[in-house]
């Protein structure tokens, strides 16, 4: 018999993800990749007084990534 792979991708805000997580895993999934967050930070060139520039760092409200599977018989 061949054996089916069953693969998910979690693509959430941070709770969101760690509750399907856990759910997930609780149905006998196992993970992956770890939960980790796209594109934490950017960098945006911010114009201040007299011309000068700098750049600084925003954090936008990324999603949070984990990948899972579940082999089946």
């Amino acid at each position: 018999m061949a054996k089916k792979i069953q693969a998910v991708i979690i693509c959430r805000r941070k709770y969101e993800a760690e509750q399907a997580i856990n759910d997930l895993e609780a149905r006998g999934f196992e993970v992956i990749s770890p939960l980790k967050q796209q594109n934490p930070q950017s960098e945006v060139l911010h114009n201040l007084s007299f011309d000068k520039r700098r750049f600084k760092v925003e954090d936008f409200s990324s999603p949070w990534i984990a990948k899972l599977r579940r082999i089946e018989e």
